[in-house]
């Protein structure tokens, strides 16, 4: 997914669906990607955060009632790339410095997904 080798990119995916995240890591894995984490709550999505568990995030905006922005806040601050899911097909609900970042309605298509994620990746320093 990166510039560099194939599946080297640690993607963490944010989702409280399983079947959701489970086919996003499908996806991902299938093009070159790999998927290092997948957690269905914004607390274990901070636990990953401070293991340096990824490279890029995938978000869903919504975790059964709770909101994803105070974790992309976080990633936004720090500069770590990532992408917003939803269902609700509206970026209001995120507040104005975020709506940069991209945003897919569910269910989400691979390949603009895929793009995205490797333009986002190839911009990102590796350390």
């Amino acid at each position: 997914m990166t510039a560099g080798s194939q599946g080297d990119t640690r993607v963490l995916i944010v989702e409280d669906s399983f079947v959701v995240a489970d086919t996003l890591r499908y996806l991902i894995d299938g093009s070159g990607g790999f998927v290092s984490v997948i957690v269905p709550t914004i607390e274990k999505a901070f636990e990953a955060l401070a293991a340096d568990a990824f490279d890029i995030a995938v978000l869903d905006v919504n975790l059964g009632g709770t909101s994803i922005v105070p974790f992309a806040q976080h990633l936004h601050a720090r500069g770590v790339p990532f992408v917003f899911l939803t269902g609700y097909g509206d970026d209001k609900l995120l507040p104005e410095p975020l709506r940069i970042h991209p945003l897919f309605t569910k269910p989400v298509e691979t390949e603009p997904l895929v793009r995205t994620l490797r333009a986002l990746t190839a911009r990102r320093p590796r350390a």
